[in-house]
């Protein structure tokens, strides 16, 4: 049997609608003989499916129901529309809820994440319950060649439709196997930026919750050794959203994927734009270094300019970037 009260109405209410449905036309008392009920219960159930829009107005002495197909799809989508409306309201009743928890207790401001299995499965999580987008900078030490483990969790993400932006430092185009994964992850749908340097490692979901290393140093720490903070929606992850949007607003777009470069001189020029070494470029291009070096040239003097950081400055006039 259908749930009624879904709709606002009780069982009762539905009973008393069917049966008017059945013998339209009838007085109320014989409604209520008719279901073996009082006819002061009845005649409020007649009130109530009124006031819904189910019965006419003006018709409770002899009740006259309002075609299903128009009555009960008006009360369904009202009530849709009023859930919706709750639910609209989820992402500022969870920041009521964080803010209230903040003034209450604010060490529940930060979490420490400690072990790197720990902070691969918290990375996971918020990747996970991410709803609009996630944005994230990564610079060495790198613990590995490519992050699998965390990109099977990115790649969940961009398929829910979740927007993913990412920031790298320019030396993880040296390495073939990080050049394949970002590429795999640009045919995904993952928007991807390069800076000679990048300040830190930092992932940050729906602008409310960042995580981050506490450490940082040139050699990634042991397993157990691996520290790293999660900040809950405060004014230290605007602080950081706003860094990231700042060093995005600064970094070169990376193309990797044919369809985003398929003129081979602008191919070059966002490849060079992006810092990548001589050697990284041609193997990314499937070419020698005898002949990039011959490319570059050629492009430098169709472009009339006299050093690479030129011919930059001139493709980017030209449009070629």
């Amino acid at each position: 049997m259908a749930d009624w009260e879904a709709v606002g109405l009780s069982g009762f209410d539905a009973e008393v609608y069917r049966q008017l449905l059945r013998e339209p036309g009838m007085p109320v008392a014989q409604h209520a003989e008719a279901l073996g009920r009082p006819i002061a219960t009845v005649e409020a159930a007649v009130v109530r499916l009124a006031a819904v829009g189910l019965v006419r107005s003006g018709s409770e002495e002899a009740p006259a129901p309002v075609d299903p197909r128009s009555g009960v799809g008006m009360l369904v989508r009202e009530r849709r529309a009023a859930i919706d409306g709750v639910a609209a309201m989820t992402d500022q009743l969870a920041r009521e809820f964080s803010a209230g928890q903040l003034r209450a207790e604010p060490s529940r401001l930060i979490e420490i994440a400690v072990g790197r299995d720990a902070i691969e499965a918290r990375i996971e999580d918020m990747l996970r319950g991410a709803t609009e987008q996630a944005v994230g900078t990564d610079t060495p030490p790198y613990v590995a060649d490519g992050s699998h483990q965390v990109s099977s969790a990115e790649l969940a993400l961009l398929d829910r439709g979740v927007r993913f932006r990412s920031i790298y430092a320019s030396e993880v185009l040296d390495h073939p196997a990080w050049v394949a994964h970002l590429t795999s992850m640009a045919e995904r749908g993952e928007q991807a930026r390069v800076l000679p340097q990048v300040p830190l490692k930092l992932l940050i979901v729906d602008g409310t919750t960042a995580i981050l290393p506490l450490a940082g140093g040139d050699q990634p720490a042991t397993p157990s050794q691996a520290r790293a903070v999660v900040v809950t929606d405060s004014v230290l992850t605007n602080a950081l959203q706003v860094l990231f949007d700042q060093l995005w607003s600064q970094a070169t777009p990376l193309r990797l994927t044919e369809s985003d470069a398929v003129d081979p001189a602008a191919a070059l020029i966002n490849l060079l734009a992006t810092g990548m070494k001589d050697e990284a470029i041609a193997r990314q291009l499937g070419i020698s270094g005898r002949t990039l070096r011959r490319r570059i040239a050629e492009i430098q003097e169709q472009l009339g300019a006299t050093s690479r950081f030129q011919a930059g400055l001139q493709a980017a006039r030209h449009g070629w970037r």
